[in-house]
């Protein structure tokens, strides 16, 4: 590849070979069209001049093998307990990308709930009725409309929220004795501009936010759509561009899509015909300066397979944003109207705003119409910029709220952050100006995360990552032990930087590599070389021991009685001691501190059950165990509030019969809103019959295969689209177990070659249990 990670893999090579001293020219291919590659090999690059770049590769590769290794040892030398007996993996990308998932976490835990009030009145002319809501623009800004990727900072103050009762009083008597207010309006147009054709980070982000898929899920399926059906290009690319003279490759590609014959494409062809006649901003998608490695992920024009599953919506997402980058601006009709009380010195304003489609452009191509949104009826027709309209108050509602922690990541919110080295920047330029400083590649961001949760350093749940306890452990003693630069998504960002200026010959490679190797020893001796006894010196206590009085102090793995501070159990003059981790939920010093105070604490959220499958929440109450005779701290579960497929847990509600039961003489097959039951199991009779949930492996289940799987036989057919914990999609038969359960069935694969009926046997799958 003509790139950072082509170069060193072709270098690698030539020092395996023992070439180094021969005569070396390069082929420099960012585009494949015919000329280009003719142009390239007619003026070949001397290799000497991609010295830089190849220094900058090497030092990466140098640099996250040392960072990696030598802080892994040294964590896991000095973490190692009982209860944690594997490795402590860091590395250079890995250990900030988590950092990120910790902060949020830390603000969560750290939240606490403030009440605050809304008010919404009703208004109303004699040509229309309308509600608005209080707004007060000296109170924060309003929240975002537009950004899918935003993260709620819950707990700051927005103009709509009141955190004073006695001015939500002053307000709602203003409401009941003024009568009428004056209203205002402003509408506007404004426009909305195409995007750009996706690269990787943005094609996983997207596929995250539309269909919950992982970054792992996405590039799978785009690499499928490349290697396998090549209806697309190549998918680990960094660049949303094509290069200059992809002008004629453009019109090829909308031509091939306008023949699609498929009528589950026949909007896409239609849209191509139009676009590829009079095509728009190719002059901002072909520009060859802004074409790394590899340019924008974009359909070949090759004849498209029947596809499905993850395959088919991944090429409709590239096909359907590709469209959109050759199309026009969207436009949008806005409204804001303002409605002034009398109140005092201070009128309340009360705001509503609408928004609608008026010109669909780019949008028609992503799926939206004209109309789109929600209208207000003008308060004076014609005029777009009335003021001073009677309003009559017909009435108002007090609403009560608390305010929330913010919420955690989601995939497509850390790759962003990732890429812009932990800030989460909604605007593209800038995001494209940080990209240099950004945490890892395209192609490796993705194994990053899955890297994440397979250390058990983080967990999928409810759409969201969530950093496990062991993480927040780990974060906690690089900060402690002044080694938290391993961490820093700032600094990783900035080595990045520096090799980026390497490759660009602004650096050298010994200056880089000798900060790379002193950066390293630094972290190693921070890691090595901590007390355990006294990380946590100098810390205010967080409670008074209940057993004997004493403070409590923290320490690695929880907090203690300063009294309860040696190894020898004998020589202890207090036992008491209060983990950090219970079922999966990080006790923080704040949570600590509550419940040496209060004795009981909930209900909490952050629980884990399941086997790590969903969130629920609970109360935790510190008692005294008397046939232990130590301090416990008992733990009561109760509802979940999130599960790992990222739906929020909804109670279950019965539709009514669906099938005759099996099992039970008489019995039936009860239909919920979640799953297909024994009318037994249902009511809890019997703790076995036949159950099939309404959604298997990311697969929603109707009602001929729950027919199936309810019969005699027991079996469904074959059926596609079901998705592993790893994220890949499989095919499989449902088979009802003797308990009722279900088991799946796969089927054969095709024996490999030369290795004859012994290869074909042992490539038979035995069913596996769900």
């Amino acid at each position: 590849d003509a790139g950072r990670e082509g170069e060193l893999i072709y270098r690698r090579i030539v020092e395996h070979c023992g070439l180094t001293d021969k005569p070396q020219e390069r082929l420099w291919l960012q585009s494949m069209t015919g000329d280009a590659i003719r142009d390239a090999f007619d003026h070949l690059r001397p290799g000497h001049d991609l010295d830089s770049l190849a220094d900058a590769a090497w030092l990466r590769s140098v640099g996250d093998w040392l960072v990696g290794m030598n802080a892994t040892r040294a964590l896991t030398q000095r973490l190692r307990s009982r209860g944690e007996q594997g490795a402590w993996s860091a590395g250079r990308v890995q250990t900030p990308t988590l950092g990120i998932l910790v902060q949020r976490e830390r603000k969560i835990l750290a939240h606490v709930p403030q009440p605050y009030w809304e008010i919404v009145a009703t208004f109303s002319t004699p040509a229309q009725r309308w509600d608005g809501r209080y707004h007060d623009p000296t109170q924060g800004a309003a929240a975002k409309e537009s950004s899918s990727e935003e993260v709620e900072e819950e707990g700051v103050r927005r103009p709509q929220r009141i955190f004073d009762r006695a001015e939500v009083d002053r307000i709602v008597a203003a409401l009941k004795t003024a009568g009428s207010g004056s209203a205002s309006e402003k509408r506007k147009k404004s426009k909305q501009g195409p995007p750009l054709p996706f690269d990787l980070t943005t094609l996983q982000r997207e596929a995250n936010r539309r269909f919950s898929m992982s970054a792992r899920r996405t590039l799978d399926a785009a690499q499928r759509l490349y290697e396998a059906h090549k209806v697309l290009t190549y998918p680990r690319t960094d660049s949303r561009y094509l290069p200059g003279d992809y002008g004629p490759v453009v019109d090829q590609l909308l031509g091939s899509l306008a023949t699609l014959s498929d009528p589950d494409h026949a909007q896409i062809a239609d849209i191509a015909a139009r676009v590829q006649k009079a095509p728009e901003n190719l002059s901002r998608v072909l520009d060859s300066s802004k074409v790394s490695d590899h340019f924008a992920i974009v359909p070949t024009g090759n004849p498209v397979p029947a596809l499905s599953g993850d395959d088919e919506r991944i090429f409709d997402l590239v096909v359907r944003q590709f469209l959109a980058a050759l199309m026009g601006p969207a436009t949008w009709a806005t409204v804001e109207r303002i409605v002034e009380v009398p109140a005092g010195e201070r009128p309340a304003r009360f705001r509503t705003t609408a928004r609608s489609l008026e010109v669909a452009g780019f949008l028609e191509a992503l799926g939206q119409q004209v109309g789109a949104g929600t209208t207000l009826p003008a308060l004076i027709p014609g005029n777009d910029d009335a003021s001073g309209v009677a309003a009559a108050i017909e009435d108002h509602v007090v609403e009560d709220h608390e305010t929330r922690p913010p919420g955690r990541y989601s995939e497509a919110q850390l790759l962003r952050m990732m890429e812009t080295a932990g800030q989460l920047l909604d605007d593209d330029d800038l995001s494209d100006a940080m990209k240099d400083r950004g945490l890892g590649t395209p192609a490796t961001r993705a194994d990053t995360i899955e890297r994440l949760v397979s250390t058990t350093y983080a967990r999928r749940v409810g759409g969201k990552l969530m950093p496990t306890s062991k993480a927040m452990r780990l974060m906690d003693v690089l900060e402690r032990a002044s080694a938290q630069g391993l961490a820093s998504p700032a600094l990783t960002g900035e080595w990045e930087f520096a090799l980026n200026q390497v490759a660009a010959g602004v650096r050298k490679r010994d200056e880089v590599q000798a900060a790379l190797s002193g950066y390293t020893r630094e972290v190693t001796g921070a890691l090595t070389g901590f007390d355990h006894g006294t990380l946590y010196e100098g810390e205010p206590s967080v409670g008074t021991c209940p057993e004997c009085g004493s403070p409590v102090v923290e320490s690695v793995w929880g907090y203690r009685c300063v009294r309860n501070d040696s190894k020898d159990a004998a020589e202890r003059q207090c036992s008491f001691m209060m983990w950090k981790d219970r079922y999966g939920r990080y006790i923080d010093r704040s949570l600590a501190t509550r419940l040496l105070a209060e004795k009981t604490v909930g209900p909490v959220d952050g629980f884990v059950g399941r086997g790590g499958r969903e969130l629920l929440s609970g109360t935790l109450t510190l008692m005294k165990d008397p046939e232990k005779d130590r301090w416990v701290l008992d733990t009561r579960l109760g509802a979940a509030t999130a599960t790992a497929e990222g739906e929020e847990v909804v109670p279950e509600e019965v539709v009514g019969p669906a099938f005759p039961c099996l099992a039970h003489e008489g019995c039936q097959v009860i239909e919920t809103n979640l799953r297909w039951v024994c009318k037994k199991v249902l009511d809890g009779e019997e703790r076995n019959g036949p159950v099939l949930p309404k959604k298997v492996c990311h697969r929603e289940m109707g009602s001929e295969a729950a027919e199936a799987y309810f019969s005699e036989t027991g079996r469904t057919p074959m059926l596609e689209d079901f998705v592993s914990k790893r994220g890949r999609p499989f095919k499989g038969a449902l088979v009802r177990k003797p308990t009722g359960k279900h088991t799946f069935e796969f089927p054969e694969r095709e024996p490999r070659p030369g290795r004859g009926a012994k290869g074909a046997g042992a490539a038979k799958k035995a069913a596996s249990t769900t």
